[in-house]
């Protein structure tokens, strides 16, 4: 949300805060996903202002007025300068994520040393 949001200076947000607030939510949740059921209303009941993919796109109408995204956290920059800033959800919302690839997949350098590391993290856990 904008860091001049009245939200903006709430701890985290409930699902009454967004209730009259126009919203940009991903393509995906639009399509049936939690967000609806965390909402406690049906998605036409709510002002959807737009659905994304990529969340970068959203953020430039989020700063320019066009409502308040609902996204992870950490995937755009809301600290220092940013005219954005992020407030968790409560009641939290938990998502399982999964990183697929092709079966047999040939990788650059670059993806070889990130799968390295992402299996590295998940053999920490």
């Amino acid at each position: 949300m904008p860091k001049g949001s009245p939200l903006a200076k709430k701890e985290s947000v409930s699902p009454e805060d967004l209730w009259d607030q126009p919203l940009l939510i991903s393509q995906q949740e639009a399509e049936g996903g939690r967000i609806s059921r965390w909402m406690k209303r049906r998605l036409s009941e709510l002002d959807i202002t737009m659905t994304y993919n990529l969340l970068f796109n959203a953020s430039l109408l989020v700063e320019e007025g066009l409502g308040c995204a609902i996204c992870f956290d950490r995937i755009i920059n809301t600290s220092g300068d940013s005219k954005l800033c992020f407030r968790p959800l409560t009641p939290k919302i938990e998502v399982e994520m999964y990183i697929i690839w092709k079966k047999y997949q040939i990788f650059s350098r670059a993806s070889e040393k990130f799968m390295q590391k992402i299996k590295e993290l998940m053999t920490q856990e």
